[in-house]
Formats: structure tokens, sequence, C-alpha cells
């Protein structure tokens, strides 16, 4: 069965940088997509983000953030990738209220 990620190879180097604490090469677009998503929606580029949206399809994304992205991604970056990938403004608003009622990774990190 074809999927939009065969037309991928592995992670571009200019993306090393995002998984540094990682064997970068050995990261595989299919087995840590959620790892590739979390790093990316929090912290990726102009760059970064255009490819996620190109490897990743729209309802992938979706699964992700309703799965797992509410739990840890900030709500601007929350907010930010519910538009992109069309969730509906009803389910984009009550995904956000729930974020803001859980106790999220995000808001427990020190200050630099």
């Amino acid at each position: 069965m074809s999927s939009q990620l065969d037309n991928f190879g592995p992670l571009p180097p200019d993306l090393y940088r995002f998984f540094w604490e990682y064997d970068q090469q050995r990261i595989d677009i299919r087995k840590h997509r959620e790892l590739i998503m979390t790093r990316i929606m929090a912290r990726g580029d102009w760059r970064a983000m255009t490819w996620l949206r190109k490897v990743y399809s729209e309802k992938k994304i979706r699964e992700y953030l309703f799965r797992k992205g509410w739990k840890i991604l900030p709500p601007r970056e929350l907010n930010y990738w519910a538009l992109v990938a069309g969730v509906s403004d009803r389910k984009r608003r009550a995904l956000l209220e729930k974020a803001k009622k859980s106790d999220p990774v995000w808001r427990n990190r020190l200050g630099h």
C-alpha cells in the first residue's frame, strides 16, 4: 500500500538540529512520527514547518493534535497547527480549552 510518506526519504540533515540528542540518521519518519511532529510543531522554523506539512497529511496532523499534541504543545502552537490542519473552529476552541485545563508539560518548564 502506497503512502505519501513513500515520496520522502530520511529526515533531512538541515532538521537534525531539532533532534540533537538522538542519532539523527536513525530517525524514521514513519516510526518516529510523534517525536518529529512534537519537535517541529513546538520549535521548528518555517523550513521545518513546511517540510512537516509536505510529509504528513492534515489528517495525520489532526490525529496527533487530538491524541497527544493538546497535552504537550503550548496554546499558541496548538492553535496554529489546529488551523493548519483544518480543525473546525468549534473543535479547535474545545481543544484549546481542554489543553488550558490540563497540567501540560510546557507550563512547568523553567524560563531561561
